[in-house]
């Protein structure tokens, strides 16, 4: 064999190598299965009547959620939120609690915009939201100026609460679209403690008023 054809058998061997090398030291998720889990959604005062139900779809690239709902005022502006908690065995709680645990040291907590609607006359509405991996793009803590904001950090392991956010009646125009499309968007007053409504009374009814009240809780693969 010539000392050319040496050399280039070398180097293909040692490319090969390498490549195996690569691939085997490459994250688990890369490989890992879609997992789908489906869960109750209830109103954040009642656990115990079930108003519809989410599925969650985790890959190695993000989080897939469908929300099917009902009992919602008509005609009023409702955003869908992944509430994501990166490392739920640092909360305080569990699962984990709100609003205290976004902001948990070691937790990596974030809430990221999911799809807006505006409701029927029949109350009933579906969701479908994506988020991906280092995605910030919707988080409610930039839109809020709290900081930069925090990615999806591992689809698998993260505790997901998917939440139902109410803007109030539905306004016109460019009104409509920032309430459907952040977290504050025609809010002035927000109802309920930190935001969250404790019972039917805090349901934003009025222009201006907003509250998020509805969740399904989706618990993440950790130990």
């Amino acid at each position: 064999m010539s000392r050319q054809k040496i050399v280039i058998s070398f180097t293909l061997l040692f490319s090969l190598l390498f490549l195996g090398i690569s691939l085997a030291n490459q994250p688990a998720l890369a490989g890992a299965p879609a997992q789908k889990t489906t869960e109750e959604v209830q109103w954040g005062w009642d656990d115990d009547h079930a108003v519809g139900s989410s599925q969650l779809i985790r890959n190695h690239s993000g989080l897939t959620a469908v929300f099917d709902t009902s009992e919602l005022p008509a005609g009023q502006a409702v955003t869908l939120w992944f509430i994501i908690f990166n490392n739920p065995e640092h909360c305080s709680t569990s699962p984990c609690s709100l609003p205290a645990d976004l902001f948990t040291e070691g937790v990596e907590g974030d809430f990221h915009f999911a799809s807006g609607h505006v409701t029927g006359g029949s109350g009933n509405t579906s969701f479908a939201g994506r988020l991906n991996v280092g995605d910030t793009s919707g988080s409610g803590r930039v839109e809020l100026g709290i900081d930069d904001g925090v990615g999806l950090i591992d689809p698998y392991k993260a505790e997901v609460l998917l939440a139902v956010h109410s803007h109030g009646p539905a306004l016109t125009g460019k009104e409509l679209k920032d309430q459907l499309s952040s977290f504050s968007g025609g809010c002035e007053v927000f109802l309920g403690p930190n935001g969250f409504a404790s019972g039917p009374d805090e349901v934003p009814d009025e222009a201006g008023e907003c509250s998020t009240i509805q969740f399904s809780l989706h618990k993440g693969n950790h130990s």
